[in-house]
């Protein structure tokens, strides 16, 4: 008994020792393996074995690398943080065999490997061989303008032991990781933008979090109840960092749609902030052949994705997260992925004038009408006499069965004028200059509606589970069958005189589908929608999308629901408009209709400071007779009550807006506590004051809950 306590004691120290040399990673030899790209702004090198990136930037000298290199920094830690921290990636696994769910981490200094590089078209490529856990992968680097590209091709995976399976691949772990108390902070896409400043101290101890990118499509509200924790909004594949007068960003540009971003605040065990990228290549479910607990599993197969990041170093001096926003614009610009049409010349009302809906009986239903094609027509009449702006109009709930009767959509209702009610509406609009768009969604369907088939049009899970709400109540449409029905639904629509289509969901809901007679990829979701955009715009000039996520951007119009804040996490210092500097002047947003917010003449401020349009939803009787339908969410609407703070609303933001509608925001301050500073291309520049007093900055008075617009041309 005791040799067998000195033979396991004697096994640990040599394990021990041998992990110690392993993560030595000073005493390597740099010239070992040291592969280059140079350009006349970085120089991008791989050094220690191939397991660190080097990125100098040759206008300051600063190098920037995967490796932790926080001159603060100078905790102990343990071996498998060493590990962890200088590793250029680290590869989560699994056993698919066994079936437990049980994820485990290997860093790639911490694992024997070997390398072998190779020439690509533009750069380089290190193929790595994990012998320990028998998997394969290839990463590809090439050089950006002001940085480097990472790529990770599918082909280059390989599993090739029976134990260990591929999930993910987190990369650069440690890159741009600082300690606490220090100047600076992190930029995360959450809602509208969100920053955690490295002094902040709000953020000490709590738990990382890890974003997916456009969402889990599990946890979006068309599949949960109104208490249960829906998915924070993430849009846009981005994150950075800013150290003072330097700084990063990084982004997603192959494969975001199976991505990841996780922030770890400084905790307990290592006193350190940092960020990164997670590429997945399998997504995990519940088992639901185990019912005695909860066990996890993963994908039998590997996601067919290329994963590639781009990390840019920012130009000194030019590092704050509006200079991020910038950097990323450009790149969406010179990629065709932002709309390059510009937005509307004039600065527009947008309106969404809800009809109709079915209220579900005991014994038989009853259509609550709220709006009909007539009264629409009065509405838009008495508002168009009343600004001289240009409004945009959706119809919400005109089709056969009212609001959710899809895939039904045609014939219209005729309980709201029918057929020949929206040609005289739309005939009116056409001839007052009005925009008027028929809305439509395409991505869900509701169990009692009927119109499709439960084993070729709508989405199954990777456990061949439907994906569906609690109450199997709400079904998600297979991309391809929903790009089968949008086609249906223009053949007709060109039949009316609508001058723009607004489709629900599309910018919100991005997913995969693994039914047997219609697999579709996630990326392929992305090309339906983007497919479905340019067709809408094509044949009716307007296309409008509900959400922002990025792929919407290249060909919508107008963007709807896009939040003005982050979603409220702890760590979060505040949130910040990184969304509304990328798309400012190249597409229209709006975000909750002021007439369902509980603070409008805060909620007009943030309008003013992030540069929305003006957002109503209305209907022309009471919403009293919706409270008991699905649409049970607009509880005052009726245009009579309405009218006065619209044409004000509309009044105010044309004035202060208008000169700026077609211009790039450059840069987003905050000056004062509650007060901020919004300037545009043309020298314009808003300040916004939230205090209940008056403010003065920058020689400039600002009064309570006012703000002031200086300059421009």
């Amino acid at each position: 008994m005791r040799k067998q306590k000195w033979m396991i004691m004697l096994l640990a120290v040599v394990l021990c020792l041998t992990a110690w040399l392993k993560t030595d990673i000073s005493a390597q030899a740099e010239g070992a393996s040291s592969t280059m790209l140079e350009n006349e702004s970085v120089t991008v090198q791989l050094v220690n074995d191939y397991s660190e990136l080097r990125i100098t930037d040759k206008r300051t000298g600063e190098v920037w690398t995967s490796s932790m290199n926080d001159p603060a920094f100078d905790a102990k830690v343990s071996v498998k943080w060493q590990q962890k921290m200088t590793s250029l990636f680290s590869i989560n696994t699994t056993n698919l065999a066994r079936g437990f769910g049980s994820v485990s981490t290997l860093d790639l200094t911490g694992t024997p490997y070997t390398a072998e590089e190779y020439a690509t078209a533009d750069g380089f490529g290190v193929k790595y061989d994990l012998t320990a856990p028998a998997i394969k992968l290839a990463l590809e680097f090439s050089l950006a303008e002001d940085g480097v590209k990472i790529r990770i091709p599918h082909e280059s995976i390989e599993e090739y032991g029976d134990t260990f399976s591929l999930v993910s691949v987190d990369l650069m772990v440690f890159f741009g990781a600082r300690s606490e108390g220090q100047e600076g902070y992190f930029f995360y896409p959450d809602g509208s933008g969100a920053i955690m400043r490295f002094d902040d101290p709000s953020h000490m101890n709590e738990k990382a979090v890890t974003y997916d990118v456009y969402g889990d499509i599990t946890k979006t509200d068309a599949l949960l109840g109104k208490f249960d924790d829906i998915d924070p909004t993430v849009m846009l594949p981005v994150f950075g960092g800013n150290y003072g007068d330097k700084g990063f960003v990084a982004y997603m540009t192959d494969g975001a749609e199976a991505s990841q971003i996780t922030v770890t605040p400084a905790g307990n065990i290592i006193k350190a902030n940092y960020m990164f990228p997670t590429l997945n290549y399998r997504r995990s479910f519940v088992d639901p052949r185990v019912t005695a607990k909860v066990v996890q599993t993963f994908d039998a197969d590997l996601i067919p994705a290329d994963y590639e990041v781009c990390y840019s170093i920012l130009p000194e001096g030019e590092a704050e997260y509006s200079d991020m926003a910038a950097a990323y614009r450009e790149y969406l610009l010179e990629n065709g992925k932002l709309n390059q049409d510009g937005v509307n010349e004039e600065y527009p009302l947008i309106l969404d004038i809800f009809m109709g809906i079915k209220e579900e009986g005991l014994i038989w239903d009853t259509f609550q009408s709220v709006t009909t094609f007539e009264q629409a027509q009065e509405i838009l009449a008495d508002i168009s006499a009343n600004i001289n702006g240009k409004i945009e109009a959706a119809l919400v709930g005109w089709t056969s069965g009212g609001y959710g009767s899809e895939p039904k959509y045609f014939p219209v209702n005729r309980k709201l004028g029918g057929s020949s009610g929206l040609k005289k509406l739309a005939e009116f609009a056409a001839q007052n200059d009005i925009g008027l768009s028929l809305t439509a969604n395409f991505m869900t369907v509701y169990a009692n509606r009927g119109g499709y088939s439960k084993n070729s049009d709508v989405v199954y899970l990777s456990n061949y589970q439907l994906l569906t709400d609690g109450w199997e109540y709400t079904y998600v449409v297979s991309p391809n069958t929903a790009a089968k029905n949008f086609e249906k639904f223009m053949k007709k629509a060109a039949g009316y005189d609508i001058s723009g289509v607004k489709l629900e969901n599309i910018g919100i809901m991005s997913y995969y589908n693994y039914a047997e007679r219609s697999v579709v990829t996630a990326k392929e979701c992305k090309q339906y929608w983007q497919d479905m955009l340019e067709k809408a715009k094509a044949q009716t000039g307007s296309a409008v999308a509900e959400g922002g996520n990025d792929y919407v951007l290249q060909s919508a119009d107008r963007v709807m629901d896009i939040p003005v804040t982050d979603c409220g996490y702890q760590m979060t210092t505040e949130s910040v408009p990184f969304y509304q500097i990328v798309a400012h002047g190249y597409v229209d947003y709006t975000g909750e209709a002021l007439n369902l917010s509980s603070d409008s003449e805060r909620l007009i401020l943030k309008w003013i400071e992030y540069g929305y349009v003006p957002y109503f939803e209305i209907t022309s009787e009471s919403a009293d007779k919706l409270m008991r339908t699905d649409y049970n969410q607009l509880f005052s609407s009726a245009y009579s009550m309405w009218k006065d703070d619209i044409i004000e609303a509309y009044t105010v933001l044309e004035e202060v807006l208008a000169p700026v509608q077609n211009e790039a925001i450059i840069s987003h301050e905050k000056l004062a506590k509650d007060v901020y500073c919004t300037s545009y291309g043309n020298g314009t520049k808003i300040y916004v004051n939230y205090n209940d007093e008056t403010v003065t900055v920058d020689g400039i008075e600002i009064g309570a809950l006012g703000y002031r617009v200086m300059g421009g041309n």
